[in-house]
């Protein structure tokens, strides 16, 4: 059921004229007080409706609907694209299309049906799909907690929306602050034990490669924002500080694993 207080659920945040951001926080108090970590999900306008991209999570599922709801009003969802099907990014597509009706669902895993997913349009990952008039490519993503994640690049807007790299932890008082409105930026401790937890593989990677694997990323794909479905939004202008921060906490993870 919607929210019946929807009207008072926080507004969606803009990136760009056709881009939107709807995050809700999920609190990680035995291993982190008082910090929490974004679910979220973006919202992006096309002529023929709405591009939702994942889900978020079922803890939040009536805010999510309500806020949604209220971020588009009476247009419709014309497509919903999966980072990947994890529960935090795919457990509301259910709800979501008994309120918007059967729109596509679009995913870039190899093995649809084996991800819960046989009614899914497949992309494969280095292809791209002109989705409700907006042309999107799916990327091999340099960080991911699944080998079924893509990530998608719009165009258009110069978007890049990633799982599940790129995400922070974050406190309540900055949950719905882009790196922009950050007084001091995402922090270098954010980023670090966001990594360390959730993309475990890293302790075996080498910095220096990642750090070029990054740079040839962006290179290939400029970007006005990075769109983390488990962090603060990245503008191209602290893009810079991030990736330096970023790559600085890939090697803190390597040394601390092999620390004798």
């Amino acid at each position: 059921m919607i929210d019946p207080n929807s009207h008072l659920l926080a507004p969606a945040v803009p990136l760009t004229d056709d881009v939107m951001w709807l995050s809700e926080s999920f609190a990680l108090p035995d291993h982190h007080p008082g910090r929490a970590v974004h679910v979220s999900v973006y919202l992006v306008r096309s002529k023929e409706g709405w591009i939702l991209i994942d889900s978020g999570s079922f803890y939040h599922r009536d805010r999510i609907v309500g806020r949604v709801a209220t971020a588009i009003g009476d247009q419709p969802v014309r497509a919903l694209i999966l980072s990947h099907s994890d529960y935090p990014h795919s457990a509301n597509i259910s709800t979501f299309r008994r309120r918007w009706g059967d729109f596509e669902i679009i995913a870039s895993c190899g093995n649809a049906e084996i991800q819960g997913l046989p009614y899914a349009t497949r992309v494969p990952i280095g292809g791209s799909l002109e989705v409700a008039g907006r042309v999107l490519r799916f990327l091999d993503p340099p960080l991911a907690d699944r080998s079924h994640t893509s990530w998608i690049y719009d165009e258009s807007d110069r978007v890049m929306f990633v799982a599940d790299g790129f995400g922070s932890y974050h406190t309540a008082a900055d949950a719905d602050l882009t790196s922009r409105e950050l007084p001091q930026g995402i922090s270098a401790d954010a980023i670090h034990e966001f990594h360390k937890d959730t993309v475990v593989w890293l302790k075996y990677a080498d910095p220096a490669r990642m750090a070029q694997t990054f740079q040839t990323l962006f290179h290939g794909n400029p970007v006005q924002w990075v769109a983390p479905i488990h962090g603060h939004p990245i503008h191209e202008t602290d893009l810079e500080r991030y990736l330096g921060l970023l790559n600085e906490s890939i090697g803190r993870i390597v040394t601390e694993a092999w620390m004798p």
